[in-house]
């Protein structure tokens, strides 16, 4: 097969079918179809990945390399698990620099690492049977002594002081295989019917999940408790033959409900962006085929 040979520069949909490979090994790249500095450290990261020589050209062999990869996780969209990561995370450069070190991201959480693994929420068990294949035996015996509790910015200073960081590609590893199936799950039961959607989103209500965690009752959920109500709308209709134009009249009022969300956030806050993304990607992706 012939490959487009793309560089730093080059725009279109060459250059968006090729951010959206790189996102199935964990890229992180908003879909723009313009190859800027971005895109050139993510064909580094892949290249590096894949155990080429590092260009930050898009060859044939990268090419190759990524048509070859599976989707990081059926269930959503390769870009919808892009965005999710890239929200938790920052992105690569913002990982290679902050993200990389185990940090406490304020609040209620804990000491948090690689794709918004929170380590506050999580067993002992579960945190050594998803990082021990990534993670030395002595830096998992020191982030263990976080295991339940809330996080402050003393411990994880303390933690980057003793130079305890977690690669990308073993983050990536442990977001793909264990975090974002067990946030699915527990989407599917707050909105059953997300398997009906299209892929994309389907990774908004997952990164709203992932984000505010999946109860609908309580304080701060009445949008959520909507958004539910708008899902069983539309799988009704759905089942009754409903054609598509009239489930997506059905289905945009979520976006309307994942703004309404932005009050509970000063406006500085980057939920308040998220929230933006996420409806703008709702809104966008309805006349796409569903999952």
């Amino acid at each position: 097969m012939t490959y487009p040979k793309l560089t730093q520069g080059s725009k279109g949909k060459d250059v968006s079918a090729l951010q959206t490979l790189l996102n199935k090994v964990g890229a992180m790249l908003r879909v723009d179809g313009d190859y800027g500095p971005g895109t050139t450290a993510a064909i580094r990261y892949a290249q590096d990945v894949a155990r080429q020589q590092v260009t930050g050209v898009a060859d044939a062999a990268l090419w190759d390399f990524l048509h070859k990869q599976p989707q990081p996780f059926a269930p959503l969209h390769t870009n919808g698990v892009a965005f999710i990561a890239l929200e938790e995370t920052g992105g690569l450069a913002y990982y290679q620099k902050v993200t990389r070190f185990p940090h406490y991201p304020g609040g209620d959480s804990g000491i948090t690492l690689g794709v918004g693994y929170d380590l506050r929420f999580h067993s002992a068990d579960e945190f050594y049977s998803d990082w021990s294949d990534y993670l030395a035996k002595t830096t998992i015996q020191e982030l263990s002594k976080d295991i339940g509790k809330q996080g402050s910015s003393q411990r994880a200073e303390a933690l980057k002081t003793r130079g305890i960081e977690v690669p990308f590609y073993a983050a990536w590893q442990v977001f793909v295989r264990k975090t974002l199936p067990g946030f699915y799950k527990k989407t599917l039961v707050a909105y059953p019917s997300i398997g009906a959607l299209p892929g994309l989103c389907a990774s908004v209500l997952v990164s709203l999940v992932y984000n505010r965690g999946p109860a609908l009752t309580g304080k701060n959920r009445e949008e959520m408790a909507n958004i539910r109500l708008i899902l069983d709308k539309a799988e009704q209709a759905r089942q009754q033959g409903k054609s598509a134009a009239e489930l997506k009249q059905l289905l945009l009022p979520v976006a309307d409900e994942l703004l309404e969300m932005k009050k509970y956030w000063p406006v500085t806050s980057g939920l308040v962006k998220r929230r933006q993304l996420e409806a703008n990607i709702w809104r966008d992706s309805l006349d796409e085929p569903s999952a």
